[in-house]
């Protein structure tokens, strides 16, 4: 799975690191006072910009996609940011279901192990549709709600099946922020909820995309 630009392998390590680099300085610059506007969307921005050479190209996209989310997002946009977070979970789930078929085949996995995922899903899924999604706005929104978190724990249950603890403990974190952020705009607010919701969510978004830039997940 290749990247949408190349780059010669004595820049790459270089590359990445200067792209950590930036991105954790802007991470912290957004848990500052500093009034910097759509501050919140550089992060991942950061690291879409250095997918661009370093990710596979759904990881890439995917990456894109979020930081359009965070961007809209810190304008007030809830309809087009979560739209744009189903079109990242999209691509993410493109890149699982391509990296499962291609490396770690279904049967390979222990029953039990695929049956525990599920399940875990399941019980995901019913506690969103029983504790958040009803007290999601009626209409377009809360129908919008119940389809992204669909959508969410069909990639975390694709993550789940990978080999890379980074994709899994990235996927399960990733669940953790929006489960936070949604129960924080529909249900009630929980204290300290942008630390609870950001940190996990920036820190899924790196394991991700530092996994992905491994030269096996790479090749075509």
């Amino acid at each position: 799975m290749m990247s949408l630009l190349r780059l010669t392998d004595n820049l790459r390590r270089p590359v990445s690191i200067a792209a950590t680099g930036l991105f954790l300085c802007s991470a912290a610059l957004y848990f500052t006072p500093l009034e910097l506007q759509h501050k919140i969307a550089v992060p991942v921005a950061i690291l879409c910009l250095a997918g661009l050479w370093l990710c596979p190209w759904q990881i890439t996209l995917a990456l894109a996609f979020s930081a359009a989310g965070d961007y809209f997002g810190s304008a007030g946009n809830l309809m087009t940011q979560m739209g744009c977070f189903a079109v990242s979970h999209i691509w993410f789930i493109i890149y699982f279901a391509q990296s499962l078929k291609k490396g770690r085949k279904t049967e390979d996995l222990k029953k039990e192990y695929v049956a525990e995922v599920l399940f875990c899903a399941v019980v995901l899924l019913a506690a969103a549709y029983t504790m958040i999604v009803p007290h999601a706005p009626a209409g377009l929104l809360r129908t919008g709600t119940a389809i992204y978190a669909v959508m969410i724990c069909a990639m975390l249950v694709l993550a789940l099946l990978q080999k890379s603890l980074l994709y899994r403990i990235g996927a399960m974190l990733f669940v953790l922020s929006d489960f936070i952020l949604a129960w924080s705009l529909f249900v009630g607010q929980i204290p300290q909820s942008q630390l609870l919701i950001m940190i996990p969510y920036y820190t899924a978004q790196w394991m991700i995309y530092k996994k992905s830039t491994s030269s096996r997940d790479l090749l075509g």
